[in-house]
């Protein structure tokens, strides 16, 4: 590539609920810019945490405003006082005009292919106008949501057409011998030959070795818990069930506990978990237990953890088997099944323990707990005997590189 003509990539991230898509955009933001020096990368993000990581270099963002996704395609307006359809249309505008501003040669849309409501639509049909200089590429984590549930609202939102008129590829985030997106949601033949195979977005162990992490953490060769919750929002019956759980190991059961509650867990439920860590870390000396609300280095905790006690998201259970960590994972059910989907296939292939919500007593997870704790962990020649293909970010690297070669000389897509 030509360092006197920087190739510009647009990265769309709605983040209506969590940090997942945000992350793995970034994630992506990071290796590209780490191989590829010639490269200007602008992320629309609806998330109020971007401020939180540090970014790339030659990455900067456009933060859109906030919306909250309340299930079943039902969103709202997380901030401003205002009814969604208003801004929805803030939000159009302002991605149409930074996209025309900012000519991209490619545009990585992340998970809603029509965006939120369709605030995209605009945008796609804008960009791929003018000899189709911009390449238009979906990115899809392993699992969307539960197959009958997915075609559904894909057939409502017309997304079979948008796929085969405007985007160019979709990139799955995940290995077609695991779980097939094609097969399960009933693709067509037009769309399924733009879909590519990437394996899971793989992760760099953090520079702070696990002894650094100790020390700062004030681990005195305990057995490190981390207890993460995703954004928090629905996160405290999960933490509550964690510290009762704690109470019920045995006396010689000897862990640090951290807690991470998450930006979205309700103030309240952060100050009454906060209490209870306090007091139980007096009472119990042996057994420290600590709360804090956020912290953009969860990475690092997770590398320095013995055990990691979770939620299902894509990110988090990807870096768990990446850093080759046992895991108890209790999947969030009530919005969506993405997580219990995965969590239930990565049980099955013996990577992970899973713990259904509706199972989530305090016996019930102290139990658990205790035989993640000594589960071996899932080392890298079980993932790559289950199948488990963790070159995803190389991968998305070579696909780039491929595509913006090719600018200017895309194929015209299936109409």
């Amino acid at each position: 590539m030509s360092q006197h003509m920087p190739k510009k990539v647009l990265m769309y991230s709605a983040d209506t609920f969590g940090l997942g898509h945000l992350r793995r955009q970034l994630k992506i933001a990071s290796v590209l810019q780490t191989e590829l020096q010639d490269l200007s990368i602008l992320i629309l993000t609806g998330s109020s945490m971007v401020h939180s990581f540090r970014l790339p270099p030659r990455v900067d963002y456009v933060k859109l405003p906030g919306l909250f996704w309340e299930g079943k395609g039902v969103f709202t307006s997380k901030y401003l006082p205002l009814p969604f359809e208003e801004v929805k249309r803030l939000r159009e505008r302002i991605i149409l005009e930074a996209a025309l501003a900012y000519q991209p040669h490619l545009f990585l849309v992340d998970y809603y292919p029509t965006g939120v409501g369709g605030e995209l639509l605009s945008t796609l049909r804008a960009l791929s106008e003018n000899g189709r200089e911009a390449a238009l590429v979906l990115g899809l984590r392993d699992i969307v949501d539960d197959p009958k549930g997915v075609r559904a609202r894909w057939a409502a939102d017309r997304v079979i057409p948008l796929l085969e008129e405007l985007y160019d590829e979709i990139w799955l985030y995940g290995c077609q011998a695991l779980y097939d997106p094609i097969k399960e949601y009933e693709l067509p033949d037009a769309v399924a030959r733009k879909v590519r195979f990437c394996g899971y977005l793989d992760v760099e162990p953090p520079a702070a070795s696990s002894e650094q992490t100790h020390r700062e953490l004030g681990i005195m060769g305990e057995t490190f818990v981390l207890v993460t919750v995703g954004n928090g929002r629905d996160g405290f019956t999960m933490l509550d069930g964690y510290l009762q759980a704690l109470e019920l190991l045995p006396k010689d059961t000897k862990l640090f506990s951290l807690l991470v509650g998450g930006p979205d867990l309700p103030r309240g439920d952060q100050e009454g978990i906060r209490q209870r860590c306090s007091q139980m870390a007096l009472a119990q000396p042996e057994r420290p237990v600590r709360f804090i609300e956020f912290s953009p280095r969860l990475l690092e905790y997770m590398a320095a953890a013995d055990v990691v006690v979770s939620m299902g998201g894509y990110n988090t259970l990807v870096e768990i088997l990446a850093l080759e960590k046992r895991a108890l994972v209790i999947p969030r059910v009530h919005l969506h099944l993405e997580q219990l989907i995965r969590a239930s296939l990565f049980e099955r292939l013996d990577l992970i323990r899973m713990l259904h919500p509706e199972q989530l007593s305090p016996e019930l997870m102290a139990e658990a707990l205790l035989a993640a704790l000594h589960t071996p962990p899932p080392s890298r020649q079980r993932l790559r005997a289950v199948g488990f293909d963790l070159n995803g970010l190389h991968q998305v690297k070579e696909h780039v590189v491929r595509l913006l070669g090719a600018r200017g000389r895309l194929p015209h897509p299936s109409r």
